[in-house]
């Protein structure tokens, strides 16, 4: 049975149906359109019928209080609200609605000061226990299962949270222990290898929690309705995750985020095959590969991390060793 995406809700307001027409549009066009986008005009709708508009029209005063950059936001974060706004202005423009197109920026290069935090072994197990310990939910009744094999394998594949969550029945080998990724990041596919066992891990939830893997359609991480979780509240619930385990709050009251988990295993990956003696112009390429990106330059964003000394890895021999890059995980068999 084939699941269809469901619309968002986006409440009251004047420019509510013209949100839902516009991602519409841009999904009929091959685009993907889903939870950040959906998060960011949600926002916006919210900010335009709090400021009281009332008719369906974007003014340029509107508009630049839209995009006015808001405290503690990260230049990349409002870049993408500009873009999202110009491209929605653009198509209200072609239905005959007065929107005022904000002017196309020049690329800002802001200064990189952010550093991924690596999680230490101890806090990882912190992390597994408390997944493994989850409370049952009346209205959730697979919340206690879902999180403790999300969050293993975002931990050992390197997945991004939406790739996991994009994840069907259809796209799991149990024979060969590999993962299918269809169209992620800039429509990109691939196969992702998994270590013995994170495979048995995700047998074993498949197994228990649906007996069987007939249903080719069906999410892995199905949700209560049917469709697949929501990006947002999956994050929030890993985030839940990691404050209960006890790990550390940074200054602004942040934790580390879900997207370190997929640092934490590029740093790993490497680190596991500098040690096996791969030299650094065959370890690179392979990782870039597996984690989905489109380059070398993109995986070295992953890599920078002061526990990390890239002249060891380049003074290392130039030798292939099999299955390094796959990250086993804990499990109490018993649980």
């Amino acid at each position: 049975m084939k699941i269809h995406k469901e619309m968002p809700d986006f409440g009251k307001g004047v420019f509510s149906q013209l949100m839902l027409d516009f991602i519409s549009y841009k999904r009929s066009c091959g685009l993907k359109y889903e939870d950040s986008v959906e998060y960011t005009l949600r926002a916006i709708n919210k900010e335009l019928i709090t400021s009281g508009v009332k008719e369906p029209v974007l003014t340029k005063i509107i508009v630049e209080n839209l995009v006015n950059k808001r405290p503690h936001e990260q230049y990349s974060t409002q870049s993408r609200r500009i873009s999202l706004l110009r491209q929605l202005a653009r198509y209200l423009s072609l239905r005959g609605i007065d929107a005022y197109v904000y002017p196309e920026l020049s690329t800002h290069k802001e200064e990189k000061t952010f550093v991924p935090y690596l999680f230490t072994d101890l806090e990882m197990d912190s992390i597994f226990f408390v997944a493994d310990h989850l409370p049952h939910v009346a209205n959730h009744p697979n919340y206690h299962m879902v999180y403790p094999v999300l969050i293993r394998l975002l931990y050992s594949c390197g997945l991004r949270l939406s790739e996991a969550l994009n994840l069907r029945m259809r796209d799991i080998d149990m024979e060969s222990a590999t993962l299918y990724i269809d169209k992620s990041k800039k429509s990109k596919s691939r196969v992702v290898a998994m270590s013995a066992s994170m495979n048995t891990v995700l047998q074993k939830y498949i197994i228990t929690r649906y007996g069987d893997t007939n249903y080719s359609d069906r999410y892995v991480f199905q949700a209560p309705d049917k469709g697949r979780y929501n990006r947002g509240s999956a994050r929030s619930g890993i985030m839940r995750v990691f404050k209960d385990a006890g790990l550390p709050c940074f200054i602004g009251g942040r934790h580390p985020r879900v997207q370190d988990l997929r640092h934490n295993f590029s740093v790993r990956a490497l680190e596991k095959m500098h040690k096996a003696g791969m030299d650094l112009y065959c370890a690179l390429p392979l990782l870039s590969v597996y984690l989905g990106h489109k380059g070398i330059l993109e995986t070295e964003r992953y890599l920078w991390l002061p526990q990390f000394r890239m002249d060891e890895i380049a003074s290392s021999s130039n030798k292939l060793v099999e299955g390094m890059i796959p990250r086993e995980v804990k499990w109490n068999e018993e649980d």
